[in-house]
């Protein structure tokens, strides 16, 4: 961009009410992931317009660049036990469904329970701040929500941690994984509705409209953190920004 003295402009640029960010480098202007700049993170949107990041969970996470786990696979749930999923029409998932364990036990101490208790309960996958661990083929479904949310959903839980590094470092992790997920299946990240639609879903959603089960995680989990470490709240509309941050910056993906 050229300023009226004819100067190329970089960095931070308010212009007609927006603010837009153009690499110093290469002066291109920045279309997908975030900034920081006098300690604001600001998310750029396709159209180069960013976004303060208000939430100081998000924000944390995006101005000490915690970045995320990789994704590792440990199927300690046999791949037949569930088929393809039994309420969508193409056998694919199109939710994802977030949990939390509601106790403190370690994330190798609830895949072990969940290895010897399948039979009752299991979902695909673990999160907490060092670790995305995924139990069960996300092709299958998994019993974590009752139904109709079993035989439309991808489920993971995340482990109850403490410390506000931790938890912003699950938070992430858990971001990641759910971004990740919708770009293996061709979702669009948006919030769950009563009528059923909608792609980014809590355990609590599921119980509020869809029936099945009648759980209210992660609610209380993120509050009493968020508002214990930050002096905050953290809802499912902050996760999405998070996981749409995330999901804009995932390209092609390798099928796994």
């Amino acid at each position: 961009m050229v300023g009226s003295d004819g100067i190329v402009q970089s960095g931070i640029i308010r212009w007609y009410g927006s603010l837009y960010y153009f690499d110093p480098t290469t002066y291109l202007l920045k279309t997908s992931g975030y900034v920081v700049s006098n300690g604001v993170a600001y998310i750029a949107g396709s159209d180069g317009k960013l976004t303060a990041v208000t939430n100081a969970v998000n924000s944390y996470i995006l101005k000490n660049y915690l970045g995320h786990a990789a994704i590792t696979y440990d199927y300690v749930i046999p791949s037949d036990v569930t088929d393809t999923y039994s309420d969508t029409s193409d056998g694919k998932p199109n939710m994802i469904v977030v949990h939390e364990t509601a106790d403190d036990a370690t994330i190798w101490e609830e895949i072990n329970y969940e290895k010897n208790t399948y039979k009752d309960a299991f979902v695909h996958a673990f999160v907490d701040g060092n670790n995305i661990i995924v139990i069960s083929n996300t092709d299958h479904e998994a019993w974590g929500a009752g139904y109709p949310a079993n035989g439309r959903a991808v489920q993971f839980e995340q482990i109850e941690v403490t410390g506000a590094s931790n938890f912003t470092k699950e938070i992430s992790n858990a971001a990641y994984f759910t971004a990740y997920m919708m770009k293996k299946y061709g979702l669009i990240p948006s919030l769950a509705q009563s009528n059923g639609t909608g792609t980014l879903w809590s355990h609590h959603n599921v119980s509020q409209y869809l029936g099945g089960t009648d759980h209210t995680d992660p609610d209380g989990y993120w509050y009493n953190r968020a508002s214990t470490y930050f002096g905050t709240t953290y809802t499912m509309s902050n996760f999405c920004q998070l996981v749409s941050l995330y999901y804009n910056t995932l390209w092609n993906l390798p099928v796994t």
